[in-house]
């Protein structure tokens, strides 16, 4: 009974180890998106603005200041601890490649920004938030292009319009026209054969 049970783990490992060497993306179809990306960072940085500043201004007058002290200082060391990773996986091991034009630009500006994620953790200074927003902002120019609407969001919008015209029909209405999402490189398509490239390949430096 025991030789079987080891023989079946051997089997499932032996499968679970093929599709990781299969996989031609660290992350899945369909898990994140540039936008999506550049939303939870923005976010980041909105969130260490607020904590900081409670932290910064808080008297320790009572229990509850210095719980809610405590409570910001993990969220700043967590969401920090994320961001990181989220800039590791989704930017430094999949949208940055190997003997591009930008390649050094981009590894120097994500470099730095991981740098002051550390030191966003390690201090409570407003000023390294203001450091990492710069840098975000230029790297995030060096792969999103200005005005640029994911096909994924554009579907939902879509979706969103055409309910809205079911209920002003519903109500009497003529409805508005349900405009077809654009064509541009940025298809998502999700028949599995893509490379997960999802660069927007176009040579739009921003230089700012």
């Amino acid at each position: 009974m025991r030789k079987a049970f080891i023989a079946l783990g051997i089997f499932f490992a032996a499968i679970f180890s093929q599709n990781t060497l299969e996989a031609h993306c660290q992350m899945p179809c369909g898990i994140y998106h540039d936008d999506m990306v550049f939303d939870q960072i923005d976010q980041y940085v909105e969130t260490m603005f607020k904590g900081i500043t409670i932290i910064c201004n808080s008297k320790f007058a009572t229990p509850q200041d210095h719980n809610e002290v405590v409570r910001w200082i993990i969220l700043k060391e967590n969401s920090s601890n994320e961001m990181a990773n989220l800039i590791t996986t989704y930017f430094l091991q999949q949208k940055i490649k190997p003997g591009e034009d930008d390649t050094i630009k981009k590894l120097t500006s994500a470099h730095k920004l991981l740098f002051l994620i550390v030191q966003i953790k390690q201090r409570a200074d407003k000023k390294l938030v203001e450091m990492f927003a710069d840098e975000w902002e230029d790297f995030k120019l060096m792969f999103h292009v200005e005005g640029y609407e994911c096909q994924i969001e554009m579907l939902k919008k879509r979706k969103r319009e055409q309910l809205q015209n079911e209920k002003d029909k519903a109500k009497g209405g003529t409805g508005t026209a349900v405009v077809a999402p654009h064509d541009h490189d940025h298809d998502h398509d999700h028949d599995h054969d893509h490379d997960h490239d999802h660069d927007h390949d176009h040579d739009h430096d921003h230089n700012h």
